[in-house]
């Protein structure tokens, strides 16, 4: 047996990195059996090499096709036409070659991207586990190991850890594509390798918080520790006046003025009080910022309307327990910014590399304000701190459409701007992004631009296919096709942290270290009576405790996203 049973085509049309491949007419069938192995033959996302002399030119099946030729067989004015031949055609875009050194199936050095195209006529052939083996090896740089190779599963595939978080990712997948199993993959694999990593994973559902036991400082309401004077004046405007009074040009006057007279009043040692801005995040008491209100408040009746709303939406928000994390009473204010910073930021470490801030007990009416605090505090950190960049930092958002929305209308405008910061600039002082979502159509266009790795999982909806479309580069845009039918756990990746494109399928993870985001059984639950009078009280109490219930320990839990 050998190597030529592996030929499927030939060259038939080359331009630029895509070629147009005709099948040999012995092709019938989905496989072909080589040293032991069977291969798939000319199916969407399969390797295939062309042989161009002592150069071998790789790439990747993107699409296939099929033309009938007719010939007449009638006559008169009407003739019947009669298939003659089936010509089957190859689609497939170029990603890399190798030059060989060796006779070895295995024996070739090789390189991503393409110099030396194909001509015409070449042979076209299924590329052998060996060969695969040989382009998806492990990388020399540092790398993590996330799964295998779906034509080959045999075939670790690793991704490189610097460029996939010093040049953002997102992972993008309808609901049960395995989206928050991948995302644990993805972390564990990264915690292996770093113990002294510095990750911090927004939460909204309260998914992984099972995931990570012993590994992750969990930050819930009740640990929350994000004191009102961290605010910068436009967060603090959302806090203090609110969404709809945000035309109200004397309101904001006035709350600046106030906040700028109570940060200065508390002042720090060291800072010079005409340095401190409304922005500096420097303490101030709610009874110094109500004091300057009440002393600039005019004598007219006709004049306090503005003055008096913001007093009495500080008074609503100091009575309201569920703000207690942000709203902090007089006594209880101090210069307190290195130790939220260290807790969040995880330094030192202390065996605990990711932070998962569970958001899911967050009052909806300020969560836009948290998720901004945070990216904001993140930021500014990693910018003010010395060169080179000693703690690099990692943030992970899930859920990401809500927070950087396609619509300018659509959200808190401060998080989307500061997403779009750490989209931008982050790379230049070490904080990586990563976005994840399920509607990856609603995401905002230019950060989601800025993700130099794309993991695509399953994905349905033709607008999310679209727009995924349009963030791939050229070369591949046309694996967009195969995510419809990606099986679960299974992802396209595409970028700079991958050494070529792949289709591969994650890790499975321990049934223990799945992410809480099972689908519920209704069958089951429906099959017989499972909940009575007791179940009604607990969760009402619960309800009113504001008290979150005990992690989901089943069967049915194993259930992935």
């Amino acid at each position: 047996m050998n190597e030529s049973i592996l030929k499927i085509g030939r060259v038939v049309e080359v331009s630029g990195s895509k070629v147009i491949g005709a099948l040999e007419g012995t092709v019938e069938d989905l496989y072909r059996t080589y040293k032991s192995r069977r291969y798939t033959v000319g199916q969407v996302g399969s390797i295939v090499k062309i042989e161009a002399g002592d150069k071998l030119v790789f790439g990747v099946v993107t699409a296939l096709r099929m033309t009938e030729t007719l010939l007449d067989g009638g006559s008169g004015t009407a003739p019947a036409r009669e298939p003659a031949s089936d010509a089957k055609w190859l689609e497939i875009e170029l990603f890399g070659e190798a030059l060989r050194t060796g006779l070895g199936e295995s024996e070739f050095d090789f390189q991503r991207g393409v110099v030396t195209y194909p001509l015409p006529g070449q042979g076209i052939f299924v590329a052998s586990v060996k060969e695969l083996s040989r382009i998806y090896h492990r990388p020399d740089k540092p790398s993590i190991h996330i799964g295998t190779l779906s034509q080959a599963s045999s075939l670790p595939v690793y991704l490189m850890t610097d460029d996939l978080l010093g040049k953002h990712f997102a992972v993008l997948g309808t609901t049960g594509s395995g989206k928050s199993c991948s995302v644990t993959v993805l972390l564990r694999s990264i915690l292996d390798v770093a113990p002294k990593a510095h990750v911090i994973l927004l939460d909204p559902h309260n998914e992984y918080r099972r995931a990570f036991p012993g590994d992750a400082e969990i930050i819930d309401p009740t640990t929350l520790n994000l004191p009102h004077w961290l605010l910068n004046f436009e967060e603090s405007v959302e806090l203090f006046i609110g969404k709809t009074e945000h035309v109200a040009t004397s309101q904001t006057n006035i709350l600046k003025d106030a906040m700028l007279s109570a940060r200065r009043a508390f002042g720090l040692p060291g800072v010079a009080s005409e340095k401190i801005t409304v922005d500096t995040p420097v303490p101030y008491t709610l009874g110094k910022l109500v004091e300057h209100i009440d002393a600039n408040m005019p004598t007219q009746a006709s004049k306090q309307d503005s003055y008096l709303k913001i007093k009495n939406k500080i008074d609503t928000l100091q009575q309201d327990s569920r703000f207690s994390f942000l709203i902090r009473p007089d006594d209880d204010v101090t210069d307190n910014l290195k130790d939220i910073v260290a807790q969040y930021l995880r330094i030192p470490v202390l065996d605990k590399p990711l932070s998962i801030i569970d958001l899911s007990g967050v009052p909806s009416d300020v969560v836009d304000v948290v998720v901004s605090v945070l990216c904001r505090m993140i930021f500014d950190f990693a910018v003010w701190s010395p060169r080179p960049v000693q703690v690099p930092v990692v943030l992970v958002c899930e859920e990401a459409h809500r927070y950087a929305p396609r619509r300018d209308d659509a959200s808190f405008q401060p998080t989307k701007q500061a997403l779009s910061r750490i989209a931008k600039e982050g790379r230049k002082y070490g904080v990586g992004l990563g976005l994840i979502s399920q509607r990856p159509s609603e995401l905002a266009e230019s950060i989601l631009s800025q993700c130099n790795t794309l993991i695509a999982l399953r994905m349905s909806n033709e607008q999310d296919q679209n727009f995924v479309q349009r963030a791939l580069p050229d070369s591949v845009r046309s694996l967009v096709n195969v995510l419809p039918t990606l099986r679960t756990q299974e992802a396209l990746v595409v970028g700079e942290g991958s050494v070529v494109p792949v289709r591969l399928r994650f890790n499975d993870l321990p049934e223990e270290n799945r992410p809480q985001s099972a689908d519920v059984p209704f069958a089951a639950c429906w099959a017989e009576e499972a909940a009575d009078a007791a179940y009604v009280e607990n969760a009402i109490r619960r309800w009113r405790l504001q008290e979150r219930p005990p992690l989901i320990e089943s069967e049915s839990d194993a259930t992935t996203e």
